[in-house]
């Protein structure tokens, strides 16, 4: 594996981490598909000739996506998630659509699962910025505007920080 990231994500699928990890290079810039592992033997989750894992790119960030098979116990949920630092709202705007476009649903501040159940966090870097303001009043704000909010956005967030 090229590169020098050491720490890559691997993400169990049901039989559709090639479906999945397509899906997500053609949401997101600088990313791609690495490698497309097709299994010689016949194993748990597939036969010969199976997507058996994909290496893929997103962000400039490597992942894997594994046909693992059925696990009652290997299903996404909110304990993990991918978290997007977006520039702006019509990046927010952008990713989240994309991601929960054919049966993808919200969740709440910023959060929404996509169609194969993976959680995303979709959160404008002036959320960040925010939350970490040294005026901890105008940090409170922020973050009590993004507790009533789905979809974050930045100018909503901007004027409750300063107070409005």
């Amino acid at each position: 594996m090229p590169g020098s990231q050491r720490l890559i994500p691997c993400l169990w699928f049901d039989g559709t981490a090639e479906e999945a990890a397509r899906f997500y290079v053609s949401v997101f810039p600088d990313s791609r598909i690495d490698h497309v592992h097709k299994s010689t033997i016949a194993w748990p989750a597939g036969k010969p000739g199976d997507t058996l894992l994909v290496e893929f790119t997103i962000l400039g960030q490597r992942h894997q996506a594994l046909n693992g098979g059925s696990n009652e116990n290997a299903r996404f949920n909110e304990s993990v998630s991918l978290s997007v630092a977006c520039e702006d709202q019509a990046e927010v705007d952008r990713y989240w659509n994309a991601l929960i476009a054919d049966g993808g649903r919200p969740i709440q501040c910023g959060w929404l699962a996509d169609r194969y159940g993976l959680r995303w966090q979709i959160v404008p870097r002036l959320m960040s910025e925010l939350l970490a303001d040294p005026d901890r009043a105008r940090a409170k704000r922020a973050m009590e505007a993004m507790l009533h909010m789905v979809k974050l956005d930045v100018a909503a967030l901007d004027a409750a920080a300063k107070g409005g």
